[in-house]
């Protein structure tokens, strides 16, 4: 099954296959941003991503680090990685940036630069919101790992793309421990924002994709009852599909 691909942040071309649920602390930010090891910097935007950072200096030191190469961005290497920097301030959802971005976008960079520029701007916009989300710590759950309560908050959260987004995370991370099965499962029991909409049925379905990969039986019972009673004919169908993740 090939189900829509999320339209959010558009660096996802720039996805490669790192390790992304790697988190860090402040100082190792800022250390990873003020070097020149451009793996790892990439490894630490894609962990920025979903990890409600509160730490506003960390976006000064990658913006920093674009005005730095911003002029010498023209090789295939500085071009990428500047690029992926870019995103990671869109993903401050900081208004601040908006002006500077908007120079970028504007300017004479690469294209590729640009468009990651404007890609960025729209971002803010998006996690403007979705931070509040990732921030909050009003079930936060100390037993829990970090990442885990992130996830938690996000999957709580009334936007919907910003629960599909998460639930991709969960599987492209293998976040699979008991806690965020739970959260999974408790996604499903009801379906809070439900509808017909195609956001809706993609962002349920990964949800169910999610819990039925870990092919834990005890929450097998939740991706049968989507199959049989979900009201969408698409969703019962993909959770159909699913079902056979027990079966291995």
């Amino acid at each position: 099954m090939k189900l829509l691909l999320n339209s959010l942040v558009m660096g996802c071309c720039l996805l490669s296959p790192l390790t992304i649920a790697k988190t860090y602390t402040t100082e190792e930010y800022q250390q990873i941003f003020s070097g020149n090891d451009t793996y790892k910097q990439q490894q630490a935007i894609e962990s920025i991503v979903l990890v409600g950072l509160e730490d506003p200096s960390i976006y000064n030191t990658i913006k920093d680090k674009i005005e730095a190469q911003l002029p010498s961005a023209t090789d295939r290497h500085s071009i990428d990685n500047t690029s992926w920097l870019i995103k990671g301030l869109g993903y401050s959802g900081d208004p601040q940036y908006k002006e500077y971005l908007s120079y970028i976008a504007q300017g004479e960079a690469h294209r590729k630069i640009r468009k990651y520029a404007k890609q960025a701007i729209e971002d803010l916009e998006k996690f403007k919101k979705w931070n509040v989300f990732l921030r909050d710590k009003s079930q936060y759950d100390k037993a829990q790992p970090h990442l885990q309560n992130v996830y938690a908050a996000a999957l709580r959260s009334d936007d919907l793309e910003l629960i599909r987004l998460t639930a991709r995370r969960i599987i492209n991370d293998n976040v699979f421990d008991d806690y965020m099965l739970s959260q999974l499962a408790a996604q499903l029991q009801p379906m809070r924002l439900i509808d017909d909409s195609k956001l809706a049925i993609d962002a349920y379905a990964y949800v169910t994709k999610a819990l039925a990969i870990s092919s834990e039986d005890k929450y097998k019972p939740v991706v049968e009852d989507v199959a049989a009673n979900a009201k969408q004919k698409k969703l019962r169908k993909y959770a159909s599909k699913y079902l056979k993740n027990y079966y291995f």
